[in-house]
């Protein structure tokens, strides 16, 4: 794949950002939780997907007949513009809430991403787009007009989980400023969204972490010849794109019980993450990041009205988290 941009090799490199990323970055990360909190409080639990078939008309029908009046921008109300934002669910009754759903609905943070790391990200994606990574997925028109690609681990279909093909089946160009780019968001991101789990969702946390134990054991192997796969536990695919999606879906192959991450940079207008069965809009701008339950609440991005915005989703696939061992199944190390 050619030399290390930058003049250094994997283990000089590994050890700079293990010093900037897991030593000098969070301290400026407990600025998070000292920010303005703005608390959120729905008024009943919104269930409307939890057991219908995958079926993206299905749910713009439901939306269309149940949300007519929220279910464009326009209608939506907009929550704060900055500020630590959180919707929790204690105030609900605890019989109308599944057992499996964490503390809050959705959560966005400021001051997530600092400035220079979202150079960092245009960066290493423009860097990607240069090097001309093919599409391999059929798309999603339940979703966007515009294709994602899906970078990491997932099961989705399968029995195991396993690198996705827009990760491993690229020219070697493209694999090198893949590798860069995920190395990047395992360095500076996924630590401090899996601290996020380990703050306000202690439960979901320690049951990601035995879904990483399997995933470890399975492609152990892989991740030591290419470490910047391993994230570590807090999520195992990165979706990336510009623009956004644009249309209302549910993200079926989310586990209903596990958070995805949203965050976008660039310099744009719009592009707010909007929920119809909640009446609201919510601003994700550079440097915040949006943790929602994105297989709970139908959502679709507000258009960019101007500029570029580069979005990146952070989530765990519903399979291999459901495939996780329980406390009393015996795993199997895989040679």
């Amino acid at each position: 794949m050619g030399r290390p941009r930058g003049g250094r090799n994997e283990t000089k490199r590994a050890k700079r950002y293990k010093q900037w990323g897991e030593k000098k970055d969070p301290e400026r990360f407990k600025a998070i939780l000292k920010d303005t909190q703005h608390i959120y409080k729905i008024t009943k639990f919104p269930a409307d997907f939890l057991a219908i078939k995958r079926s993206g008309k299905t749910v713009r029908q439901i939306v269309r007949r149940k949300y007519r009046a929220t279910s464009t921008p326009q209608q939506l109300d907009t929550l704060p513009l900055f500020g630590k934002i959180l919707l929790p669910l204690d105030h609900l009754p605890a019989d109308s809430i599944p057992d499996d759903i964490p503390p809050y609905l959705i959560m966005r943070f400021e001051k997530f991403i600092t400035p220079a790391q979202q150079k960092g990200l245009r960066v290493r994606w423009d860097r990607l787009l240069v090097s001309k990574p093919s599409h391999l997925l059929k798309q999603d028109k339940n979703r966007s007009a515009t294709d994602a690609f899906h970078f990491g681990t997932w099961e989705v279909t399968g029995s195991e989980p396993r690198i996705t093909m827009e990760t491993e089946a690229q020219s070697p160009e493209a694999i090198e400023a893949i590798d860069d780019l995920l190395r990047f968001i395992k360095t500076y991101i996924a630590p401090k969204i899996a601290s996020v789990f380990k703050d306000h969702a202690p439960n979901q946390w320690d049951e990601i972490l035995k879904a990483n134990e399997r995933v470890q054991n399975i492609l152990g192997h892989k991740f030591q010849a290419r470490p910047s796969l391993n994230m570590g536990g807090p999520f195992f695919t990165i979706a990336a794109k510009e623009a956004g999606s644009g249309v209302i879906h549910i993200d079926w192959n989310d586990d209903r019980a596990v958070y995805a991450f949203v965050f976008a940079v660039g310099d744009w207008e719009g592009g707010e993450f909007c929920v119809p069965q909640l009446g609201i809009k919510i601003p994700v701008r550079p440097g915040q990041v949006l943790a929602v339950l994105a297989r709970v609440l139908a959502h679709f991005s507000a258009p960019v009205t101007s500029g570029r915005r580069i979005v990146f989703t952070c989530f765990t696939d519903r399979l291999l988290f459901r495939h996780r061992p329980t406390d009393d199944t015996p795993v199997v190390v895989v040679a």
